[in-house]
């Protein structure tokens, strides 16, 4: 074969042609991965619809307006509540909820107070009142008041709106934890240790 150049081209194009068809029938004899489950949808027992949170009145009866709040709090604190869901939520949905999702609870939110002067941590504390009202099909509604401030913060110097993000992250872990097990005129945030003092 060596002595016919044309021979041993030929051969290694069968040899080539073989090793592909062997190679070829051995990956059709595997079978399809079997499809990967539907990712979880937003149901009526898994979702929380929460509309905007508003601007509410301080106990004073002052109104709160959006020119109020430099830091955007209702976007942060339902950002908040979202990133901090707990079982059995999963979705924090904007009204109106899918389909899928109809019944769902309803948790409205708004802010009744709201101190964040600018100067970061020399502009004093920083404080966020909220009232809360979760409405269920077929129950009572249920309704929470929270508090939550930041006076001193240690490490490095932040920004008026970081720490009214530090303040608006617990209390969406405090509504989160609520939401569990929703006690009508509940005392959330620091709230709650105050009313265990007295």
């Amino acid at each position: 074969m060596t002595n016919h150049p044309f021979a041993a081209r030929i051969a290694a194009r069968l040899s080539f042609a073989a090793g592909t068809a062997a190679l070829l029938a051995a990956c059709g004899t595997r079978q399809p991965a079997p499809p990967e489950p539907p990712p979880p949808e937003a149901t009526a027992r898994n979702s929380v619809v929460m509309p905007a949170v508003t601007y509410g009145a301080t106990a004073k009866g002052v109104q709160l307006k959006k020119e109020d709040d430099a830091c955007d709090v209702p976007a942060s604190l339902k950002q908040a509540v979202q990133d901090q869901l707990l079982e059995p939520y999963e979705y924090l949905l904007a009204p109106p909820p899918t389909a899928n999702a109809e019944g769902a609870p309803v948790l409205k939110v708004e802010i009744t107070d709201l101190l964040a002067n600018a100067g970061g941590l020399y502009g004093g504390p920083k404080i966020v009142q909220l009232r809360g009202t979760l409405e269920r099909k077929g129950e009572a509604p249920a309704r929470f008041t929270a508090e939550r401030q930041m006076f001193i913060y240690f490490g490095m110097p932040r920004s008026t709106c970081s720490m009214v993000g530090v303040v608006t992250y617990a209390l969406g872990e405090d509504i989160a934890k609520w939401l569990q097990k929703p006690v009508d005129g509940a005392l959330l945030g620091e709230l709650s240790t105050t009313a265990g003092k007295r």
